[in-house]
């Protein structure tokens, strides 16, 4: 493991450390180049039904893991010299789990899967039911499918079925 391993791993446990009981870590991704390093944190509120971070907890969770960050500074010898940025996993957040899938199955799903003949869709999906890995899927009844179909094409398609392992990319869709 190499430094920048190290690092981040110490970075990480000190971001979930921070977490107060209210949020949850969402992602934390790692920007280098040329000595700096970008830490970009996106935060869940599992108690919201949509998971919404508010900018007010965004801010004060930001200056309690920069206090952290500076402590690890100093405690450790290590110049980070990173810039911070914190924000909510956002309206159209990617999706990394069945869990995640099962809390927001109310809400259209971006869906991109590969179908049983191999072939790669992109659909906007609503999910019916989820067994063990299998989901089964139906049209959503949004703007995005109404500009291909009408609404009664898209409540008469029939439902079907993708396991997780087909499921290249999901996340929420945001229909304005």
């Amino acid at each position: 493991m190499n430094i920048v391993e190290i690092t981040e791993r110490q970075i990480t446990e000190r971001v979930k450390a921070t977490l107060p009981k209210e949020l949850k870590l969402h992602k934390i991704t790692f920007f280098h180049s040329k000595g700096n390093m970008r830490i970009a944190v996106e935060l869940d509120k599992p108690a919201d039904p949509y998971g919404s971070v508010n900018i007010r907890e965004c801010e004060a969770y930001s200056r309690a893991l920069k206090e952290s960050l500076d402590t690890y500074e100093s405690t450790s010898g290590v110049n980070l010299n990173y810039s911070l940025e914190v924000s909510s996993a956002g309206a159209e957040r990617e999706l990394s789990s069945l869990e995640e899938v099962k809390r927001f199955m109310a809400l259209p799903l971006s869906v991109v899967y590969s179908d049983e003949a191999g072939k790669v869709r992109t659909e906007v999906l609503s999910v019916l039911s989820i067994e063990n890995e299998v989901m089964t899927f139906k049209l959503a009844d949004c703007k995005w499918n109404r500009k291909e179909l009408t609404q009664k094409k898209i409540l008469a398609a029939t439902p079907f079925h993708v396991s997780w392992n087909s499921i290249k990319k999901i996340r929420l869709h945001v229909d304005i």
